[in-house]
């Protein structure tokens, strides 16, 4: 009994766990979007409310399919596992875009803070050399490793927890309920088209809600507590987030919010005045450019995993001493490069949504496929009965109903980019098909006894 109750003690229950699921919703990536949801208006609010019950639904899905199917890889995993090893890679691929766009949208944020000491970088071009200098020297930092890489990620978090927190909670006490009604549908289209498209840029604040879902070895009870953790931890930062974004809505001016590239700072300036931006400030580019080393070593993992299946090329699974795959991080530091120049524009706010558009786009179809694959694994599982069954397929129709409706709020130009990329996938799989020929793998499943 002694031997039992010290290993069940090493264990998350429900209050850990909960803290661990919100702390990964909130990501440095919260410090630009008060102002590209200012830009939609607060009919935002409703774009927030329906992100957060598809959010929920997605969350509850993956952690189903993590109880009943535990694989190394997560939502890529089950893909593979429900359709096969094309739309397996066809996910890696776009799993591994969404994470390394993702890191670009941080760096412009970054960059964003950073020109509110130095205008000048408000200036596209100087912003995006800068953006670009600071990427490769952490490229060169994540090259040490996980351990180096990881030292500073408690401290960052703070930095980010003091400032989102101070401007939600504290910014109530400046909060004019004239000024965040000023403008309710300010992007010049339908309602409908409005909340949509602000959906679409909240989903942001919640990628990686995936990584949520843990293995059942590291939790207490996993079918009871990984579902209400997860809920609960959700609810915590969907808080966080409406609460620190409708206080700056409610104290910045509309005409200023929708230009500022660094809404948090211009909060605490009003507030507290120059010092307080400042400091806000401050904090906030430690934030945002503190975890890039960190993230830089995790999207490298998916490629890495994806190259040791036969799905991606040998060089992404190469390391150096430190453990560290740096030809991909050396792969995709130029890719990013790329972006940075090809987003570039002298509006900060402007470049930072095309960015999370593309990351969220790239997302939302690994997201939707795995969704879809817990119906499969549970009738492949003789599961499909009962209430159980029921309520998760409700799930999933509201997990591919809002995903559906947030790839249509990604915008045109996001939506052609991530088709480009899908149809990409199709003949690039043919490299995969040999390689798996190579190596003995099937290819094709058909009966070879017809």
């Amino acid at each position: 009994m002694g031997s039992v109750s010290a290993s069940s003690a090493h264990k998350m229950g429900v209050v850990a766990l909960t803290l661990v699921t919100a702390s990964n919703m909130m990501g440095s990536g919260v410090f630009m979007l008060p102002t590209n949801l200012a830009g939609v208006g607060y009919i935002s609010l409703w774009g927030w409310l329906f992100t957060i019950i598809g959010v929920i639904a997605l969350a509850l899905v993956f952690a189903k399919t993590s109880l009943i199917t535990p694989r190394n890889g997560g939502i890529v995993a089950y893909a593979s596992d429900a359709f096969g090893p094309f739309i397996g890679f066809q996910t890696t691929m776009c799993y591994w875009i969404s994470a390394w766009v993702g890191n670009v949208a941080l760096l412009v944020a970054g960059v964003g803070y950073l020109s509110y000491f130095f205008p000048q970088l408000r200036d596209p071009s100087i912003g995006s050399i800068v953006a670009i200098a600071i990427l490769w020297g952490f490229v060169v930092l994540a090259s040490f490793g996980a351990k180096v890489a990881g030292r500073a990620q408690s401290f960052t978090a703070s930095c980010m927890l003091v400032v989102v927190l101070g401007v939600g909670v504290v910014g109530w006490f400046w909060f004019d309920p004239h000024m965040f009604t000023q403008v309710y549908n300010g992007t010049g289209k339908s309602d409908s088209s409005a909340i949509i498209t602000a959906a679409s840029i909240a989903l942001w604040g919640f990628l990686g809600v995936e990584s949520a879902v843990v293995s059942t070895g590291q939790v207490e009870k996993p079918e009871y507590t990984v579902p209400r953790a997860t809920v609960y931890g959700l609810l915590i930062a969907s808080v966080c987030y409406v609460g620190s974004c409708s206080v700056i809505m409610g104290l910045v001016p509309h005409s200023e919010l929708v230009n500022s590239a660094a809404p948090f700072a211009d909060a605490a300036r009003y507030m507290f005045g120059e010092t307080a931006g400042n400091i806000a400030s401050a904090l906030s580019i430690i934030a945002c450019f503190g975890s890039i080393s960190g993230w830089l070593i995790l999207q490298s993992e998916g490629p890495r995993a994806g190259a040791e299946q036969g799905l991606f090329p040998k060089f992404f699974a190469d390391t150096n001493r430190n453990n560290v795959p740096m030809k991909s991080l050396i792969f995709t530091g130029v890719l990013m490069s790329a972006v940075l120049l090809m987003t570039a524009s002298p509006n900060l706010a402007k470049q930072f949504e095309v960015v999370i558009l593309m990351s969220v786009f790239a997302s939302l179809l690994p997201y939707m496929y795995a969704l879809i694959s817990l119906p499969i694994i549970m009738v492949s599982k003789k599961l499909n009965r009962g209430s159980t069954f029921m309520f998760y397929s409700v799930m999933v129709v509201i997990g591919m109903i809002y995903s559906i409706f947030a790839l249509l709020g990604s915008g045109s130009d996001s939506m052609f980019w991530g088709i480009v990329m899908m149809m990409l996938t199709i003949p690039l799989f043919c490299f995969v098909a040999a390689g798996r020929s190579k190596k003995g793998a099937d290819v094709l499943y058909l009966d070879k006894n017809p």
